[in-house]
């Protein structure tokens, strides 16, 4: 019997451990494809099929209909709207916020130890609790925020409808999400301002740089790759918002803060049209899918200039 070479051992051993590397994540690519591929194949399939409650065990092909539905009675564009003015508005004030607070704690400020514990409170709390915790807070007969504002002389009354009107609906779905959302942005930006080289910034102020001029030209600058990762995961979520939304104002009022998401829920679950949900299911997906592409297209040139 040959004894093998050492050249064909090492060969042997490579494809060993190619082999043992594919059995290991196996498992983890099985459950993966049973909870995340088959229920997107499913949703796809059926955006193209007739299904409701009278064929739920036969969807059958209907050219396109669902898609031409939704896009002929235009619902899908005041959702896409919606949601994108909904993310927009998160993202930029939570960053802006979130800027700040970060800021403020990477100073050497008495109690810093203590208030970055406090204020990861809220991202502790579920979605559904800062629903309904706000809701109560600006509910027209017995939020407490009410009687501020009318002692405070900025309402003439105590009985402020805040979801009634489009624009103060959406005022407090905000205030509730960069609430709870906001610990996440602070960290992520905090978490950048510690690497950021302090010899740099003390070069910048011995030449006479202001601190607007340090934060605008060194301090941003180093913190891009970490900020650009801690936008689009707010993107992602914002874009992705159901809770809060769904518990707070329904998508009320007339529509005015229904997302993608509450519109999808509303066409399969209260209209009982699977296939037109799965059809504003898969627009989102797709958005969602180009949103990624080009964050990724992004990332990879600020990653390029910041090496």
């Amino acid at each position: 019997m040959s004894v093998p070479t050492k050249t064909q051992a090492r060969r042997l051993l490579s494809v060993n451990d190619h082999w043992f590397a594919i059995l290991t994540i196996l498992p983890a690519l099985v459950v993966l494809g049973i909870v995340v591929a088959l229920p997107i194949l499913k949703g796809i399939y059926v955006s193209f099929c007739e299904y409701k409650l009278t064929n739920l065990d036969k969807p059958f092909w209907n050219q396109f209909q669902n898609y031409k539905d939704i896009f002929q009675d235009g619902m899908v564009l005041v959702y896409l709207k919606n949601t994108v003015i909904f993310v927009f508005l998160c993202v930029s004030v939570q960053y802006v916020i979130g800027m700040a607070l970060a800021l403020l704690l990477n100073t050497r400020m008495i109690g810093r130890g203590i208030f970055r514990g406090l204020i990861l409170i809220p991202w502790t709390i579920p979605s559904v609790v800062v629903a309904i915790t706000f809701k109560w807070m600006f509910h027209q007969q017995f939020g407490f925020l009410n009687y501020i504002l009318c002692a405070l002389g900025l309402s003439d009354t105590v009985n402020i409808s805040w979801t009634q009107y489009p624009g103060k609906a959406l005022f407090i779905i905000v205030v509730a999400v960069v609430w709870r959302q906001l610990p996440y942005m602070t960290v992520m930006i905090l978490s950048g301002l510690q690497a950021v080289d302090h010899a740099l910034v003390e070069a910048a102020r011995i030449d006479g740089a202001n601190e607007w001029r340090i934060l605008r030209h060194i301090i941003l600058p180093s913190i891009r790759p970490v900020t650009s990762t801690a936008l689009w995961i707010a993107v992602m979520n914002n874009f992705q918002m159901f809770t809060i939304v769904y518990n707070m104002t329904g998508g009320g009022p007339l529509n005015a803060t229904t997302t993608l998401g509450i519109g999808a829920y509303k066409a399969a679950f209260q209209d009982f049209n699977f296939g037109a949900g799965s059809a504003i299911g898969v627009i989102w997906l797709a958005i969602l899918l180009i949103i990624t592409l080009v964050k990724n297209r992004a990332s990879d040139k600020i990653n390029a200039d910041y090496l």
